[in-house]
């Protein structure tokens, strides 16, 4: 009789036990398999236990994509101590935010370049920083066994898996904190939905510590197929990255839509790359329909595209939509949506917050995260435990995304507040002005998203100054308080920005004034 798996660790058990030797972790040097990366598993978990760790802990991973980080995950998983990964790139002072609303008192490190920052980083909050090395994993002991199985029977289905990130309205990101459970109804349903078999490779491309890295690593290592990491320096390489997954022979592909239109416009991708991908999956922000037919063209007949959807809220994707020749009936707008996944339960509230076709749409069901990591009071304010008899006691997340719904579609219609995608990645617009009010001499800041054309976004800074201030100069400063992603590619200086009635910065008018300029 099967094993029934309330948690990620007897899941991922019989996964590796089942594979043996099939590759687990593709690299250009050579595969690791399952059975290796088990035991890497075990001597990690026997690890962090020497090292006091706990269940209900976290620890921080600055993850590059060596495969002792991939292990880490799992052996943290295993003991029911959450993990969260944090990008080495990203300013000190945010990521030091990040490792204390974490309570992280270990940060482990898998790229010795990186070693000298993560240890200041460390420092600064009052943390410890490992190197993750082969040489210094021990062997297995008969007790090391024992008690890594008395733990791993510990960790229910409600306990924290992960902790990822977001932009935050306040200035000061929100980590969102997804279960096991979360995870185990999201493995199961991604496995049913895209027909993975132990013969499919995915294409590991967006970084760990973004939200579309959770359908790469958990999708592929939890049903016995395998995960080719793409590092970050290839992403700026276009030929040589669809050479790299050419020549791995990547299955499935999942991006940002941002990275396929850059691909194609650079000429890289075309109608003989990527014979054997069977799934271009994109999502994390929307394709411009008179964009994506260009990569319909390309791969009709031959592999599937997937429009999905889903905010980090609730584990990474809820909707999954196949294209077809009727999409490109006509060119303008978004692709459909489509229909939330099984086991998904959903409202559509009007500005009165009554039920509609058209409003906020409000995500219900085995997705939902527990809510924002030490943060209850911005957890309850987007997380609402419903009282009413048909959904007694159910959990809801505000999306704060506006949707109609037609036909049982739902289409993507825009924002309630003044969140952006930008480069698949979610951006409140005022954690970008607090890092532009910090700047000396600037007395006030604003920030708009202007597109440029159908398919590219830019950020627009503005600023009043109390004295001469340099473009240039202020996007630098800019950069040790926001990471590269939030910083405008433009910055107007300003004496006044433009007010409304009530006194407050008018967006709608920042535009103009920068046509005037």
């Amino acid at each position: 009789m099967a094993l029934y798996h309330y948690n990620l660790g007897t899941l991922f058990a019989e996964r590796a036990t089942t594979a043996g030797d099939k590759p687990a972790l593709r690299y250009e040097a050579g595969s690791i398999s399952y059975r290796r990366l088990a035991d890497q598993v075990d001597q990690l978990s026997a690890m962090l236990l020497r090292h006091g760790h706990v269940r209900g802990e976290v620890i921080a991973i600055a993850h590059n994509k060596a495969a002792l980080s991939y292990a880490l995950m799992l052996a943290a998983l295993r003991l029911g101590i959450a993990y969260v990964n944090i990008d080495t790139a990203s300013p000190q002072a945010r990521n030091g935010h990040i490792v204390k609303i974490c309570a992280a008192r270990t940060i482990f490190v898998d790229d010795e370049e990186h070693l000298s920052a993560m240890r200041a980083l460390a420092a600064s909050v009052g943390a410890n920083a490992v190197l993750l090395s082969e040489t210094d994993l021990e062997p297995l002991t008969e007790h090391d066994r024992l008690q890594q199985a008395a733990a791993m029977a510990q960790v229910d289905g409600a306990c924290i898996a992960y902790i990822m990130f977001t932009s935050g309205s306040t200035g000061l990101p929100k980590g969102v904190a997804v279960t096991h459970q979360n995870l185990i109804h999201f493995i199961h349903w991604g496995i049913e939905r895209f027909e993975i078999s132990d013969e499919d490779n995915f294409a590991n491309l967006s970084p760990m510590y973004f939200d579309n890295s959770v359908f790469d690593f958990y999708i592929a290592l939890f049903s016995g197929a395998s995960l080719t990491p793409i590092h970050r320096k290839l992403l700026n390489a276009p030929a040589a990255l669809i050479a790299y997954i050419e020549g791995m022979a990547c299955t499935i592909w999942f991006s940002v839509p941002s990275l396929l239109i850059y691909v194609i416009a650079m000429k890289a991708l075309t109608v003989s790359s990527l014979s054997t991908i069977r799934y271009i999956v994109f999502g994390g922000e929307g394709y411009p329909k008179i964009e994506l037919i260009k990569l319909y063209r390309m791969f009709k007949g031959r592999a599937k595209l997937v429009n999905v959807y889903g905010p980090t809220e609730c584990t990474c994707i809820c909707s999954a939509y196949d294209l077809s020749d009727d999409d490109f009936l006509e060119l303008t707008g978004l692709p459909p949506l489509g229909r939330l996944n099984p086991n998904f339960d959903h409202l559509i509230l009007d500005d009165d917050g009554l039920a509609a076709d058209l409003g906020e749409l409000c995500l219900i069901g085995p997705n939902v995260a527990s809510g924002y990591f030490n943060d209850p009071d911005r957890s309850a304010a987007s997380f609402i435990t419903l009282t009413e008899p048909e959904r007694f006691m159910k959990r809801m997340y505000r999306t704060g995304d506006l949707v109609r719904r037609d036909a049982g579609n739902l289409f993507f219609i825009g924002r309630k507040d003044n969140q952006i995608k930008h480069l698949g990645y979610r951006i409140e617009l005022e954690e970008v002005e607090h890092g532009l009010a910090k700047l000396h001499g600037v007395i006030q800041a604003a920030v708009i998203y202007q597109r440029s054309g159908t398919a590219y976004g830019k950020l627009i800074g503005f600023v009043s100054a109390s004295e001469a201030l340099d473009e240039a100069t202020l996007r630098r400063q800019l950069a040790d308080h926001v990471p590269d992603y939030m910083v405008p590619s433009r910055i107007v200086v300003t004496d006044n920005l433009p007010k409304s009635a009530n006194g407050k910065i008018d967006r709608q008018n920042l535009a103009a004034l920068l046509m005037s300029m």
